[in-house]
């Protein structure tokens, strides 16, 4: 046992963290409650195409009726249900934005929040893809918005238990020749490298702050 110990302060292994991730065609847009109140109606549906200032859902609160409209022209893919209680700046609705960009969403554990930040490399993996993609974080979101995308999609690979942080980034053209066909609302999963630790940090993380 003594050994095993001594070995296990000894020996260092790769230090990982491991993400469920999403492809999204074209950028997205959340579209907020301007106050709290409930969903009385809603006037478009989920796939329709809307134009600025389109009625997308109506809305009773403290101060009276209030309509929820489209700030741009987009494609409706995220709606609140009627009878819906929102609180004052959570979605509404979501828009998609025209297919010009092909992003990449990352949700990551919360306690990797510190070690994840613009710029640090990441491997992807996409289902149906044959080869990894290397890419590198562009931005992270706060808390807030982190576990908000973690709620709406539900990736329960992923544990919240500490939070949620989430990664955007963006990923290579297609590339028919090396199976890059991408289309919106591809899954798979990603890893950022974070070092090494000793394996007796792996076993017992509350020690990874006193072990060098």
């Amino acid at each position: 046992m003594f050994t095993l110990c001594v070995l296990s302060a000894m020996v260092r292994m790769d230090r990982t963290a491991d993400g469920a991730a999403q492809l999204r065609l074209g950028e997205s847009v959340d579209v907020l409650a301007p106050a709290a109140g409930r969903v009385v109606s809603v006037d478009v549906g989920l796939g329709q195409d809307v134009t600025v200032g389109q009625v997308l859902a109506r809305l009773e609160t403290g101060s009276g009726p209030v309509e929820v409209t489209a700030p741009q022209p987009a494609r409706v893919y995220f709606l609140l249900e009627p009878e819906t209680q929102v609180a004052e700046g959570k979605p509404v609705a979501a828009l998609r934005l025209p297919d010009t960009v092909v992003s990449l969403f990352v949700l990551f554990p919360g306690e990797f929040r510190a070690e994840l930040a613009p710029g640090v490399p990441m491997e992807l993996q996409l289902d149906g893809v044959p080869q990894p993609i290397e890419t590198v974080i562009e931005s992270v979101e706060g808390p807030e918005a982190s576990l908000r995308y973690a709620q709406r999609r539900k990736f329960s690979e992923v544990s919240l238990e500490h939070g949620a942080v989430l990664v955007r980034a963006q990923v290579p053209p297609r590339d028919d020749t090396q199976g890059r066909v991408y289309q919106d609302g591809m899954i798979g999963s990603a890893r950022v490298r974070l070092g090494t630790q000793r394996l007796l940090g792996a076993w017992f993380p509350e020690l990874r702050r006193v072990l060098p």
